[in-house]
Order: C-alpha cells, then sequence, then structure tokens
C-alpha cells in the first residue's frame, strides 16, 4: 500500500480532520480485526466482527472509522475513534479515493467459468513489461477486494482482478473498489442459484459490469455465448470488442485442434491471421487465451507477442490437469471449480481424448448449489454421463447421490454406478477397481477438500 497522511485521508471520505491527525502516516487499511497492526485505519463495516476497546489500546496510531459504538470504546483516545452516520458508504468514499489515485488500467474479468484462467494467461502476458497486481488464484470474493486495492501502489503498472459473483450486489460493490477501464466476459451459464433463484438475475448482475465501465473504456466479450451475446450494449459509448468463433467477432477463432502439448489455434484480428499454441486442454481454452489476448492488446501488447508468450503460460492446477501414474493409470484432476458447466465441459472432454482401450471412471462429488435448477442440470449430467459411456460412475454424498440416480435413469448398468458417503471407502475401492490403462476423472465442489486426499492417494506411486 502507498503510505498515506491520515489528515488527507479523513479529508478525503468528508470529514474535517482534526489537529492531532496531522503528520500522522498509515500504511495499512484494513475491515478485518485479524489484519490489526500500528499505523492502521480501520473500517468496521463487517458487522459480525465484535470491536473491543481493550484490546486494541495497545495499538500506535491505530484509528477506527464506525457508525455503531463498540465495546470499552472508552480504552481509546477520542481521536482514534472517527463515527460517521454510514461507514460503508464512507468506506467507499475512501476506495475511490484511493484507486483514483493511479492511472493505471485495471481489468475486470467476470463470467460463470473462465475467470481465473483468462486472469492468469493476461498477468503472464503482461508480466514481462508491466508490475502486475492480480487476484490470487480463485479468491476473488468481496472479502479480499480491499486487500488487492490497497495492494496497488506506486510501482503498480497494472491490476487484473477477477469479479465473481456469488449473490446481488457484488458486480456493483467491486466496480465501487476497483473502478475497471477494460472489463471481460468470458461465458454464462446456470451458477450460485442459491443466491440468484432466478437465472435471468444472475444474468443481470453480471451485466453491471457494463456500467461499472462508466461508459468508457473498453468492454471484451465472447460473442458466442447466449446469454453475454443477449445483453443489451447499445447504450455502452465505450469500445466493445468481441471474441469467438462468429465471423462478426472483432477477433475471430477461426481454427482449433488438439495438439500433444496442448490446443493449437488460429485467429484473425485485423485482417491478419495469427497461429498459437497453449497448455492446457479444451476448446474453453483456447477462448481464455483469446480473450487475454484482447485484452492484452488493449493494454498495448502486440497480438504476436502476446501469443509468443501464452505458449510458455503454466496451464493452473486442478484444471483439467492430466497426471501420468506409474501404473499406467492416468487420473485428471478438475477439481478446482465444482459447477454444473464446467462438469459437462470436463466429461465431455474426458471423452474426447480417451482412447477406445481405456476404461472411462468418473469420481463425482457435489455441485456447486442448483437451486430450483437440480432436477433439470442432473438430468443433463446422467444423460451426457450414459451418452459418453462412461465405465464406471463413482460418487460422494448426498448431492452425488443425485447424480447417481440420474445417470441410473439415463441407462448406465446398477454394476457400473457406486455411491459413497466417505472418502476412505473410495479408496478402498479404487484399489480393487483400477487396473493399468484406466482413466479416471475427478470432479467435486471446490470447497469439498475430500477428492483432493483421493488424488494424493493415488499419486503416491507416481
Amino acid at each position: 500500500m502507498k503510505t498515506l497522511l491520515l489528515e488527507e485521508i479523513i479529508t478525503a471520505i468528508g470529514i474535517e480532520p482534526k489537529k492531532i491527525h496531522e503528520g500522522v502516516f498509515i500504511s495499512e487499511v484494513i475491515h478485518d480485526t485479524i489484519k490489526v497492526k500500528n499505523q492502521t485505519l480501520y473500517f468496521h463495516i463487517r458487522k459480525k466482527q465484535i470491536l473491543d476497546g481493550d484490546m486494541l489500546k495497545n495499538y500506535k496510531h491505530l484509528y477506527i472509522v464506525t457508525d455503531t459504538p463498540f465495546t470499552n470504546m472508552e480504552k481509546l483516545e477520542p481521536e482514534q475513534i472517527i463515527l460517521v452516520d454510514d461507514v460503508m458508504s464512507t468506506f467507499f468514499k475512501f476506495t475511490s479515493y484511493y484507486r483514483h489515485m493511479f492511472t493505471i488500467p485495471i481489468v475486470a474479468i467476470t463470467g460463470t467459468c473462465g475467470k481465473t484462467t483468462t486472469k492468469e494467461m493476461l498477468k503472464h502476458i503482461l508480466q514481462y513489461d508491466f508490475t502486475v497486481q492480480a487476484t490470487i488464484g480463485n479468491k476473488n470474493s468481496s472479502y479480499f477486494h480491499l486487500p488487492y486495492l490497497v495492494g496497488i501502489d506506486e510501482k503498480t503498472d497494472v491490476a487484473v482482478i477477477e469479479t465473481g459473483v456469488a449473490e446481488p450486489g457484488d458486480m456493483v460493490e467491486a466496480c465501487n473498489y476497483f473502478f475497471p477501464i477494460i472489463g471481460i466476459m468470458t461465458m454464462i451459464d446456470i451458477d450460485h442459484t442459491d443466491e440468484f433463484p432466478l437465472f435471468k438475475d444472475y444474468i443481470a448482475e453480471k451485466e453491471k459490469l457494463i456500467n461499472g465501465l462508466n461508459n468508457k473504456g473498453s468492454l471484451i466479450i465472447n460473442i458466442d455465448d447466449p446469454h453475454i451475446s443477449s445483453m443489451d450494449f447499445s447504450k455502452y459509448k465505450g469500445n466493445v470488442v468481441t471474441y469467438g468463433k462468429s465471423h462478426k467477432a472483432s477477433i475471430q477463432i477461426k481454427d482449433i485442434r488438439f495438439d500433444k502439448s496442448g490446443m493449437g489455434f488460429i485467429v484473425e484480428y485485423q485482417k491478419k491471421e495469427y497461429k498459437g499454441l497453449i497448455p492446457g486442454i479444451g476448446e474453453h481454452n483456447v477462448y481464455n487465451a483469446v480473450a487475454a489476448i484482447a485484452a492484452a492488446v488493449e493494454i498495448g501488447i502486440e497480438v504476436t507477442v502476446a501469443i509468443k508468450r501464452l505458449a510458455l503460460f503454466q496451464h493452473v492446477r486442478s484444471h483439467f490437469e492430466i497426471i501420468k501414474l506409474q501404473n499406467q493409470i492416468t487420473i485428471i484432476d478438475d477439481t478446482w471449480k465444482g459447477n454444473q458447466t464446467s462438469l459437462q465441459n470436463g466429461l465431455r472432454l474426458l471423452d474426447r481424448i480417451s482412447l477406445p482401450s481405456q476404461r472411462k471412471i468418473a469420481a463425482l462429488g457435489r455441485m456447486a448449489p442448483l437451486g430450483q435448477y437440480s432436477e433439470e442440470m442432473y438430468k443433463k449430467i446422467g444423460e451426457l454421463l450414459a451418452e459418453i459411456r462412461i465405465n464406471k460412475l463413482i460418487t460422494k454424498g448426498f448431492f452425488g447421490k443425485e447424480i447417481a440416480k440420474a445417470a441410473l435413469l439415463a441407462g448406465m448398468s446398477k454394476q457400473d454406478v457406486h455411491h459413497f458417503s466417505e472418502t476412505q471407502e473410495i479408496k478402498d475401492f479404487l484399489d480393487s477397481l483400477l487396473k493399468p490403462n484406466d482413466i479416471v476423472y475427478f470432479k467435486i465442489w471446490a470447497r469439498d477438500g475430500s477428492f483432493y486426499d483421493l488424488i494424493q492417494y493415488l499419486k503416491r506411486e507416481k
């Protein structure tokens, strides 16, 4: 974080600083008391977090912005407590103030799938020339926005931020932190139906990125995605860049081919064709790569340079990660994300790369919440499992059982569908089941780490 004068921050958030606030330097701005230290400004926006002045009294130059009295306030000096009418609106005055201290481009990436890979690809392209601040892994919830924002300092040239949408208001909130000038929409499908009962509301929240760009900058969209292409971009006054197979795309994907080392592709941009190769298997990774190339071009990187750098990209772990074991068994770790879209893509890809001589085994656990779409989506998954002729289906837990039921209804044999409640049971079953030349696909909701243990168990003889 750029070190700031407290009096300047207080002025920026609309408060008259006191004489005692002058000359005080702030090196941290936080919203979590776990991170309290000296020279810190704390915004009490997380109301479930209990404040106790007695626990905070020994910190030097700790200042608290709050709209609510808290326990043992009297243990602190009066100047340490900055009372406001609405701490949330005051907090966003600070985020706007801090963000606009820097003229750097910030890229916001949203979509049901592809955010993390696109972000990592773009970061990889840019890091040769720039100091890049970026989301870590898939930590893209609102809790992490402030650390990412104040992680920008005088040395930062560009920021690449995933803007996840898990509940209403998430997109607007993210834009109130970062004020992006480049936005990317990867693809949209049913997800987070625990907080968005209607799919159209989930789409509408993603669409708010258009307003978040404040009608300027560049909006990069997957024109092949029906939910994105159906959005109303007519009032957007900035630059709209489209990518996809469509002949209408600004950057058109003209060819995709599987390669031993990844995916080959050809894109056409400004009437010129460019060939590329990226690590990682799957057509969706080409789309992610082209989105990253489009953003890099907007920032000032040549197309040829971006493509060349992507050839050296190290694919993100647990994204259809193919692992060869010494016993001639192949396992595929696709446990990064557990929504139904990525599952269907993963199963189709499993079918695409497996050999006729291989037994295809799928080990599936809980998917992300599906709400009212559960029955429809489980039916689709069951039908897909039967269609690609999975030889053995292993499911775990209550929601995994729904997948097993759907597979049986779609025509899979009872003797080929095996359901378990505990990870150890699956380990024991795999010990007796697996034989050379098998290929095993693992997929589960990211918050459930049980399949990580399974994969590590199988890798022990790698």
